[in-house]
């Protein structure tokens, strides 16, 4: 970390960046959702120890996975079973790295040129031992004032939305073919629910749902003897408790709701708690960009 002119600190790369958390292809999407829930992230980085140096090949997603899974929602093979070469065949790479002393201004404009949520970091012998993400760069929006921006100056207004009723197959289909990583559950254009690329990935044996809201799903309807209709979107949603943020809070605090929730996304609503919007930690990195460009930097 060194100064500038000014007596303030520059931070690089290497200063926000956490170490690799990697797998090899011949692990299995099994491998990947626990060691996920393990390290409690959202990417795993594939090397390939056949290669020289233990080369990088392929950065895995919780959203690469949903993806995958909806579009082979017929498949009968269980999650232990497909391995993660069988993925990063049909995925095209995005591996992008820097070298660990660039500035984070020039880490936040490259994720938006590419349109990605990480880089790998490249010692002096090219070797990639760290990974920057967007949550890292959050962190510190999150830790300092960064001026008068507001959730409104930068969220996004068009919203992907479903009803609790809606049938909870179609929503792998919308996060692929709008490329999210969640919609909003409204009623009454009132939010009331979220659902994210985490949720659809398998966590027991039924698709999309986790032990404890299956079960809490059967008692409901298994008490009162009714036949065991198709999840809805209401029934695998988070909704207790469901964030959400004023338009005109504060682009800070939005920061650190994701932080301190492990969330990377929040509905925006207005005065009489409308969805008007959401704010994802996408938008937020347009904010550190244009920080760095209006100082000048």
């Amino acid at each position: 970390m060194s100064r500038n002119t000014n007596d303030s600190f520059i931070i690089n790369a290497f200063h926000v960046a956490k170490p690799i958390v990697s797998l090899g292809p011949d692990n299995t999407f099994l491998d990947v959702r626990n060691t996920m829930l393990k390290y409690n992230i959202k990417r795993i980085v594939v090397f390939d120890s056949s290669l020289p140096d233990k080369k990088a090949i392929g950065i895995v997603t919780e959203k690469d996975i949903a993806n995958f899974l909806s579009s082979h929602q017929f498949d009968k093979r269980r999650l232990g079973e497909i391995k993660l070469q069988e993925l990063l065949q049909n995925k095209k790479p995005e591996l992008y790295a820097v070298h660990k002393n660039f500035s984070l201004g020039i880490c936040a404009q490259l994720m938006l040129d590419k349109n990605i949520s990480s880089l790998l970091l490249v010692d002096e012998e090219n070797n990639a031992k760290k990974i920057i993400t967007k949550t890292d760069l959050i962190a510190l929006i999150a830790s300092r004032d960064i001026g008068n921006f507001t959730t409104h100056d930068y969220m996004t207004q068009k919203v992907i939305a479903v009803r609790p009723e809606e049938n909870a197959n179609s929503i792998p289909e919308l996060l692929t073919q709008y490329n999210i990583s969640r919609v909003i559950v409204v009623r009454e254009n009132k939010p009331i629910g979220i659902i994210t690329t985490r949720d659809m990935i398998p966590k027991g044996k039924y698709f999309g749902i986790s032990s404890h809201r299956l079960k809490e799903f059967e008692n409901r309807h298994l008490s009162s003897r009714i036949r065991m209709l198709p999840f809805t979107a209401e029934d695998i949603m988070t909704s207790n408790p469901l964030i959400l943020i004023e338009q005109h809070d504060s682009l800070t605090n939005a920061a650190r709701l994701m932080l301190g929730n492990q969330i990377s996304g929040i509905p925006v609503v207005n005065k009489l708690q409308e969805l008007v919007g959401i704010i994802t930690k996408t938008d937020i990195i347009k904010a550190i960009v244009d920080l760095g460009t209006n100082k000048g930097q």
